[in-house]
């Protein structure tokens, strides 16, 4: 079986016990009188942090010390997030070891963790990674899009998840957990402007509104900027802010009973579709011309002549903004049972998001496609939690959610497309104002019954198991269709009729099916002493199948779950009498039935498509460490090596260049590093907080990450290669002493590093493109709270 990776795992975690863990250190909070207090047997309350400023994290649900908990965890407060103008989901990265996100728009955003997640690019598909919001499970990747607002604090668990977050994960889970109503009247108010015209407005208030039983919470959030990429042909600034948020929460409490209300509303409009042209192959490896690279056609059909001076080279005609808009609604009832503790949480979200993209990346009016995405998510989550502190604590609960999804692949065909798809002596008629859609739809009914346990025979020692059964039924369909243009004599007709067909052709694929999963945990743990914790976990999860919303006739429509074992084994310790922490972690996960595109070697005029592709391990080292080390000043760092390999992944799709007359149908990308992957990963922070009079304090830090090289597009590519880089970020500001009022000055990625964080291949109408992180962002914040 597995018993020399449990056994290898478990020796190396005991030659490291004089080393230790790591928690973050949040900022002291002010007590409130008036409100209840959270004991530890109510899983749902807000975290507090404790007087040495830990935070209290809920990952387990319950409240626990992030030192006690025997599994990959870490834990970041809000308060440190927006200190440090950590704002996105993407720049959490700066704080989380071993996470990355992807974020330039909604539809391809993407979390992280070990060099995997996403969705496969596919609106069918869930991402490797959970997110969970106020304990609510979010399914679709464009959720993460979002810029969370009002943060208490996030957690970032590894590993497969299952027996009590949400639904299944393969990978991990990000938690991010917001500030809850308050029974003390309170008003902060925070205003930034920085380069590129960017101004950021953020308000929260909070108070009673009936005694102690009724307290509410209102939040809005404003970010706009310029953008910084000028588009050639109108003059418009690319990669600009533009986006809002409101939240209203109310807390009820009386007696055994608290129920937390949460309504929200986030809207986008952005010009974020900005993938500006780097490269084309405009010839295959073997040095034959590829006469259909985007590159060759614009040149020979239209006379232009490229750019790929990457942020000065956007040149398109019909780019419009992005709008996304998310809404929601989640109730989390908790009733004290005068013992067990039983929680209901309840909600809604739903996704709406509408790309306007110029897809050929020239002035002319070839091609408008995209993906129109709706979402609508019910769930229902309810548990049953023993009190905490006894021998033997429990926790079991039933999951239901339903998701409603529409994934509309819209081509829009406009006066130049008949020119470069067939001849420029055709006329433009022949395509102009015809519409091709691959409409998907997706409707998802998931139930699960979970437990999960913890025996402690004795004072250091814990044994922690779980359980889950998954009935997952997906019902899926994909139908092309095409409308719109003028009517067409018979001459020209056969020429639309060829590049529908050459799109995919008119058709109705359908599918429904039921599978049945089981995960499982086993977590042992053993506290030499009060400032040391040993761990080891062994844990099975699945991530559910995925539903191939573009498939065509003859293509699988939904595929099999991916299942991922994943075994750990760590140390935490304590030093310094609580100033200081240590964290060291070792794992190992095999991954079967990943999610990936493929080709099938016997029918490869199917082309491309997504199943269950190959076999991925990850494998490696994660270690953290904090300090507060006097005079003002704390450190914290996490570095982590990571192996991430595909051990099996033969009928892979060929890079463009190697797509000439007679070469392979696929690729074999056995024992190389998985796509995306960086293997060093790190980062370190200084903090800096000291009075310097008995009203002001002065305060700053300093942030640098790194991350290793990678390829983002195929091993096999020149074109895919990122190298590794390093971002700076820093700031400098005053404050008061009762914190009341503080001055910021900032900056992000101070030395301007240009970096991809995605890279796009060459097809028939596109050269290679990169999706681009941050350039350097400065400015200033003030804050006040009342």
């Amino acid at each position: 079986m597995h018993i020399r990776k449990i056994r290898a795992l478990a020796l190396a975690a005991t030659a490291f016990t004089s080393l230790a863990a790591a928690p973050a250190w949040a900022e002291d909070r002010k007590p409130d009188p008036t409100a209840k207090d959270p004991t530890g047997d109510d899983p749902t309350a807000e975290p507090q942090a404790q007087d040495n400023g830990e935070i209290l994290v809920t990952a387990r649900r319950r409240e626990e010390r992030l030192q006690d908990v025997p599994v990959a965890i870490t834990a970041v407060s809000g308060d440190e997030l927006a200190t440090q103008h950590v704002y996105r989901v993407a720049d959490f990265a700066a704080k989380l070891p071993n996470f990355a996100a992807v974020q330039q728009n909604t539809r391809v955003s993407g979390l992280y963790v070990r060099g995997l997640g996403g969705n496969a690019n596919n609106d069918g598909a869930e991402s490797g990674v959970g997110l969970i919001v106020d304990n609510v499970f979010f399914t679709h990747v464009g959720f993460s899009w979002l810029d969370f607002v009002d943060l208490d604090h996030i957690e970032l668990v590894r590993g497969p998840q299952g027996t009590l977050l949400g639904k299944n994960t393969t990978i991990g889970a990000l938690i991010v957990t917001t500030k809850r109503p308050s029974f003390t009247p309170e008003l902060n108010l925070e205003a930034g402007y920085g380069n590129q015209n960017r101004y950021q407005i953020r308000a929260n208030a909070t108070g009673p509104l009936i005694g102690d039983t009724l307290a509410y919470r209102a939040t809005f959030y404003l970010d706009k900027s310029d953008g910084w990429a000028k588009n050639a042909y109108d003059g418009q600034k690319y990669l600009d802010v533009d986006r809002w948020a409101a939240r209203g929460q109310l807390l009820f409490q009386s007696g055994p009973v608290t129920s937390r209300l949460i309504g929200e509303h986030y809207e986008t409009s952005e010009y974020n579709n900005y993938y500006p042209p780097f490269a084309d192959a405009t010839t295959f490896a073997n040095g034959t011309p590829r006469t259909a690279a985007w590159d060759t056609k614009v040149r020979s059909i239209f006379g232009y002549a490229p750019s790929y001076a990457i942020g000065k080279n956007a040149n398109v005609n019909t780019q419009d903004r992005i709008k996304s808009k998310v809404n929601g609604v989640s109730n989390e009832l908790t009733i004290d049972l005068g013992g067990p503790t039983l929680t209901a949480v309840s909600a809604w979200r739903q996704l709406r998001f509408r790309p306007y993209n110029d897809s050929d990346n020239t002035p002319f009016s070839i091609l408008r496609a995209g993906y129109d995405v709706d979402v609508d998510q019910y769930s229902q989550e309810v548990r049953l939690a023993s009190p905490s502190g006894s021998a033997f604590e429990w926790q079991f609960g039933g999951f239901f959610l339903r998701e409603d999804l529409v994934s509309n692949n819209r081509s829009i065909f406009q006066s130049d497309s008949a020119a470069y798809f067939l001849s420029p002596a055709l006329p433009g008629l022949v395509l102009d104002g015809v519409e091709y859609d691959q409409y998907g739809k997706l409707q998802v009914t998931s139930g699960a019954g979970f437990g999960q346990a913890t025996w402690h025979p004795t004072e250091r020692l814990s044994l922690t198991g779980g359980l889950r059964f998954t009935r997952e039924t997906k019902k899926a369909s994909n139908t092309a269709t095409v409308f719109g243009g003028a009517a067409l004599p018979g001459t020209l007709s056969p020429y639309r009729t060829a590049i529908v067909n050459a799109f995919g052709g008119l058709f109705v694929v359908a599918d429904q099916r039921t599978t049945d999963s089981w995960s499982w945990l086993a977590n042992p743990s053993f506290k030499l002493s009060d400032d040391v914790l040993l761990y080891a976990s062994v844990s099975y999860g699945e991530k559910s199948g995925a539903a191939n919303l573009g498939a065509t006739p003859g293509k699988p429509l939904i595929i099999d779950p991916e299942k991922s074992t994943d075994y750990e084994a760590g140390i935490k310790t304590t030093l310094a009498g609580g100033r200081a922490t240590l964290n060291l972690n070792f794992y190992w996960n095999d991954i079967r039935d990943y999610q990936a595109v493929q080709l099938d070697p016997t029918r490869f005029a199917l082309g491309n498509f997504l199943g269950n592709a190959a076999r991925v391990r990850l494998r490696g080292v994660e270690l953290e460490g904090s300090a507060r080390i006097g005079g003002g000043f704390s450190l914290s760092a996490n570095g982590s090596y990571n192996d991430a390999t595909y051990r099996s992944y033969t009928n892979a799709p060929p890079p463009v260049e190697f797509t000439y007359a007679g070469a392979p149908g696929s690729v074999d990308l056995s024992g190389k590093r998985v796509i995306g992957s960086s293997k060093w990963t790190g980062q370190a922070s200084v903090d800096y907080d000291a009075p310097v009079s008995d009203r002001y304090n002065l305060t700053g830090y300093i942030n640098q990450t790194y991350r290793s090289s990678t390829n983002l597009l195929s091993p096999y590519s020149a074109y895919g290669r990122q190298e590794g880089y390093g971002l700076t970020n820093a700031g400098i500001g005053i404050r008061t002493s009762d914190d009341r009022y503080s001055l910021l000055f900032w900056g992000r990625n101070i030395f301007d590093k240009r970096y991809a964080v995605g890279i796009g291949a060459a097809n028939a109408v596109s050269p290679f493109v990169k999706v681009l992180g941050d350039t350097r962002t400065f400015g200033a914040t003030a804050k006040a709270r009342f």
